[in-house]
């Protein structure tokens, strides 16, 4: 069979300066026999010209078509003078939709701001909701808290008062305690008081011990103890009972005296208590309600409640309670105080430290959950003064009360006359 011959064409669209515009074809054709293709130009009709615009447009194709060895086409030859080439004006190929630079920074700019109304909208919905489930959440606790109220803690409870109250402290180590402070107190009276005849009377004498708050209730009526304080030869041991006694009924509950050692808020609570007639009504629910109240008092007074350690006076509430009582003390001490201006100085100054102690050991009985009581009697021993009280301890940490008068932790003190 013989090849058949290639044939590759394509339309041109030519526009020249003078407005006219032609259609033409070039041929490429290779014959079987040979390697090179053959070219040729074939020219269309004029067509009318575009008053806008000037264009070429090209389309290519190719064929093969069947030839006898007998036939060859006759080609027309055509040929573009160059006078007629060179008024072409320059032809743009193929109609040009790119967008230009501007257009595509502003579809950028579009394109971002939008993302970021579209984030920060996102953003809100999420925190709207987010807000909207944690309302819920605490509406839920205050319901809960609401339908479980909170159980009230029963002083009763010992798991209760063995982790949250004031440790008890040991009676023995109280004991020391209270034993080191008659010590000091003698030391006091022994170094600040001459035994020189005074100027003053009995009477005065006992004014000055009932405005202290002696009164006639002690052991020994006040006349009878002034009478004592200006002898000489019992003058320390009526002194030395004297300072005592009014400092450690100072911190008691139950006895009047003009000045409290007592925290100042309890003093002012136990001030506001009515006072009745021989305390009408039940004196044992009267000593338990006491009981709870102090202890109660201890912990929610105390500065550092987790330490559960005893109550201790501040260095101003100790110095401002010896102030008080030392110039209270010295209305009856001050005829027995040389005359010399340096010998009162130390005295009072002394007497103040010597409060202070007296104040520490008040608060440390104060804070303890079972109640304790000190004790002047002298034991049926004639002639004789406390000159440093014994302590009992009167009820157990849960307010029951024992038996008078209670279980001993030290023994008074006691000295002839």
């Amino acid at each position: 069979m013989a090849e058949l011959p290639i044939t590759s064409s394509r339309t041109v669209s030519v526009a020249l300066s003078d407005g006219t515009s032609y259609n033409a074809v070039d041929v490429f054709t290779r014959p079987p026999d040979q390697s090179e293709y053959v070219f040729f130009t074939e020219w269309w009709v004029p067509i009318p010209a575009s008053p806008t615009s000037e264009h070429i447009s090209s389309a290519t194709t190719t064929s093969s078509s069947e030839t006898t060895p007998t036939s060859t086409p006759t080609p027309t030859h055509a040929s573009v003078s160059p006078t007629s080439t060179s008024n072409a004006q320059p032809i743009q190929q193929g109609s040009g939709s790119g967008l230009s630079t501007g257009v595509v920074a502003v579809i950028a700019v579009a394109c971002v701001v939008a993302g970021f109304i579209l984030g920060v909208i996102m953003s809100f919905l999420f925190l709207r909701r987010r807000l909207r489930a944690l309302d819920a959440g605490h509406h839920a606790s205050q319901r809960d808290s609401q339908e479980k109220p909170l159980q009230a803690i029963s002083l009763t409870d010992t798991h209760i008062r063995d982790q949250y109250l004031i440790v008890p402290t040991a009676d023995s180590k109280i004991g020391s305690e209270l034993s080191a402070l008659g010590q000091l107190l003698q030391q006091h009276v022994e170094n600040n008081y001459h035994l020189q005849p005074v100027s003053r009377s009995a009477n005065e004498l006992s004014n000055a011990l009932v405005h202290l708050g002696l009164g006639e209730s002690g052991a020994i009526p006040v006349v009878e103890l002034a009478a004592l304080a200006l002898d000489p030869k019992t003058r320390y041991v009526a002194i030395q009972h004297v300072i005592a006694k009014i400092a450690f009924i100072s911190a008691t509950f139950n006895e009047t005296t003009t000045i409290s050692l007592l925290p100042e808020p309890v003093s002012l609570f136990l001030s506001m208590i009515p006072k009745t007639k021989g305390r009408m009504g039940n004196p044992d629910a009267l000593e338990s309600a006491l009981t709870r109240w102090r202890q109660l008092s201890a912990f929610l007074l105390h500065p550092r409640r987790g330490s559960r350690t005893a109550l201790t006076p501040s260095e101003d509430t100790s110095t401002h309670e010896a102030e008080r009582l030392a110039v209270a003390l010295n209305t009856f001490l001050s005829p027995f105080v040389a005359g010399d201006r340096e010998e009162r100085y130390e005295q009072e100054n002394h007497l103040r430290e010597v409060i202070v102690e007296c104040v520490t050991f008040d608060y440390l009985l104060f804070s303890q959950p079972s109640e304790y009581k000190f004790c002047f009697d002298s034991n049926g021993r004639e002639m004789s003064l406390v000159v440093c009280p014994g302590l009992h301890r009167v009820s157990d940490e849960e307010g029951s009360r024992f038996p008078a008068p209670g279980e001993l932790v030290i023994l008074p003190v006691v000295r002839s006359i």
